[in-house]
């Protein structure tokens, strides 16, 4: 039985993104999953909308928003997931550091400031943030991540503060080792898996499905008093340093 809420998720391609529009659209929420690339096979429920969008052009997501506006009255959430760490041989190149920091935080306020005439529409609005453990300790060679999540947690707890007089919260995630594309490198790598294994409490990677059903809880009424956090979910990882 469809339900009436909407959501909005960036990064939806793979992933977290993914995970997290699927378990959504299990619970019957109307889903629009925004991705630079258009994913045919994931179409399995009428309640999906696909919108193909770059985050680093503003006007992209201005579009966006205006199409959004036209179709809704209100959203209900919006998980800013999308994010982008490119190969560490490149982090000295600003044009690398402009890009990051455009996907991975000024996206996020860019739709956030946007929707919020939407948002302000829903009985229980929220915005998630996915940051990283990368904002709480940094990670080597790669400064433009590890800034831009670290401004995704400043960002929402502003937010936090300056919508809730609208009664839109804010919170956000900040996953450790997740099994996803952008940590391939590491866990196809025996050594490099082992290392990282070493440093956990909980010794595996972690899970897509782990995201999505976290963002799942934050979204819902039992979470209506949660705001302003930062929730680390890394096996133990932050306590013993990247």
């Amino acid at each position: 039985m469809q339900n009436n809420k909407i959501i909005v998720v960036t990064g939806s391609y793979q992933g977290n993104g993914e995970k997290i529009c699927k378990i959504f659209l299990e619970k019957s929420f109307k889903v629009y999953c925004l991705d630079f690339r258009y994913k045919k096979k994931i179409q399995v429920s009428k309640n999906l909308i696909q919108y193909k969008i770059n985050l680093e052009k503003e006007n992209e997501i201005i579009n966006f928003c205006n199409y959004i506006k036209k179709k809704e009255k209100k959203i209900d959430c919006l998980v800013n997931n999308a994010g982008i760490s490119i190969d560490k041989k490149k982090y000295r190149n600003k044009d690398y550091w402009e890009k990051t920091i455009k996907i991975n935080l000024t996206a996020p306020y860019l739709l956030s400031e946007n929707l919020i005439s939407l948002l302000k529409n829903s009985n229980n609005a929220s915005i998630i943030n996915i940051s990283s453990v990368a904002s709480k300790i940094a990670m080597s060679e790669n400064p433009a991540y590890n800034v831009s999540k670290a401004g995704l947690i400043s960002l929402t707890e502003s937010q936090a503060f300056d919508y809730s007089k609208l009664k839109i919260r804010s919170n956000a995630i900040c996953p450790g080792y997740i099994k996803t594309s952008m940590t391939k490198k590491s866990y196809s790598n025996p050594k490099m898996k082992k290392k990282r294994l070493d440093r956990l409490n909980i010794r595996r990677y972690g899970s897509s499905s782990e995201i999505a059903n976290l963002v799942f809880y934050l979204s819902g009424k039992e979470a209506e008093y949660i705001n302003a956090q930062s929730i680390i979910i890394d096996g133990g990882l932050i306590k013993r340093g990247i």
